[in-house]
């Protein structure tokens, strides 16, 4: 672990004293990097991806093959799903799995680090936490790197019960980290049983904003996830991750229609990476991953819009000072002064 000392920076909304350090978790340099490493990184995040859109995919796959009689590939995936479903633990063969993938994804960018305020990593003391994760992005590139990061691995990772239900992504995300269900019942027993949990609250819409030239996160509807934290007293933790919008372009405009299938499960997104190869995301960018300090949350167990709504407000308000506090140390000095975030 590297650290940084900082300014003290006020925190009265945060119930907690002001943090004076950052912990530096990973930090990639690509200047030693070499072209094979870059190929492994290529590999594991085209991986991550095609296993993902797979995962989609599966229903339609297992459909046609049982339509057509393709009936290897009709008990091939019988037998992923058995093995997806079966109530095992993590034993050699899955932890060789993450640490191929923890060391070799991050070698693909042109740079990583993933910064902790509050200058201790774990903390001495610990506090259940929430770790909410912008912005989204086309596949949530920082997000995959948080979950395979070892600091993290006593957080469940919440994706789509959709996602989460699919037999192959199921299967790799258990393999690689501690993964679970985003959906309402699980969220509540997660956190009701005293587990630290994450979640990209910006969601689809989040994901449809995705711009190469501005930075975007969907988050002033988005309270659910403040609510179940003051139902159970746990802290929040607001995560943004630098260079995700720039990994993928996005068609651009006509929100209002795309926004309102986002509402229904509908992916909108129309993206592509490199010209070859279009779900490989852009090259040389650099991914700056910023995780703020704990924002100390009330127990209220059923709270009022009202009492929703301050808590919700707060949370903005920090996720946009993380924003404007390492922008330059993300984007350079130069671009960093202009950068913007806007709030949706």
């Amino acid at each position: 672990l590297t650290e940084e000392y900082l300014e003290p920076i006020d925190s009265n909304i945060m119930g907690a004293p002001a943090a004076k350090k950052t912990v530096s978790v990973l930090e990639s340099n690509p200047a030693t990097t070499t072209k094979f490493e870059a190929f492994l990184g290529a590999i594991t995040v085209s991986s991550f991806i095609v296993i993902w859109l797979s995962s989609a995919a599966s229903p339609l796959i297992l459909f046609i093959s049982l339509r057509e009689g393709y009936y290897k590939i009709t008990a091939f995936i019988i037998l992923i799903t058995i093995i997806a479903y079966l109530p095992w633990k993590r034993g050699p063969i899955s932890r060789c799995v993450q640490r191929f993938i923890d060391s070799n994804h991050p070698q693909y960018y042109n740079g990583v680090s993933i910064v902790f305020e509050g200058g201790e990593v774990p903390p001495s003391e610990h506090r259940q936490t929430f770790f909410a994760v912008h912005p989204h992005g086309a596949f949530c590139i920082g997000w995959a790197l948080l979950f395979t990061c070892p600091t993290m691995h006593r957080v469940r990772f919440c994706f789509a019960p959709s996602l989460f239900a699919s037999p192959f992504f199921r299967l790799f995300s258990r393999a690689v980290g501690k993964p679970g269900s985003a959906a309402r019942p699980s969220m509540n027993a997660y956190l009701k049983n005293g587990e630290d949990c994450a979640l990209p609250p910006g969601g689809f819409e989040e994901a449809t904003l995705t711009s190469t030239s501005q930075d975007r996160v969907f988050i002033k509807k988005r309270y659910g996830f403040v609510r179940l934290c003051l139902k159970y007293g746990v802290a929040i933790r607001p995560v943004y991750v630098f260079g995700e919008g720039r990994l993928f372009s996005n068609v651009q405009g006509f929100w209002g229609n795309r926004l309102a299938l986002n509402r229904f499960g509908i992916p909108t997104i129309i993206v592509w990476g490199r010209w070859f190869f279009p779900l490989l995301p852009k090259k040389g960018v650099k991914i700056y991953i910023v995780v703020g300090k704990p924002i100390v949350l009330p127990k209220i167990e059923n709270p009022t819009k009202e009492e929703v709504a301050v808590w919700h407000n707060k949370y903005i308000v920090e996720l946009k000072r993380i924003y404007d506090e390492y922008k330059e140390d993300a984007y350079g000095a130069d671009e960093g002064k202009v950068a913007k975030v806007e709030v949706w």
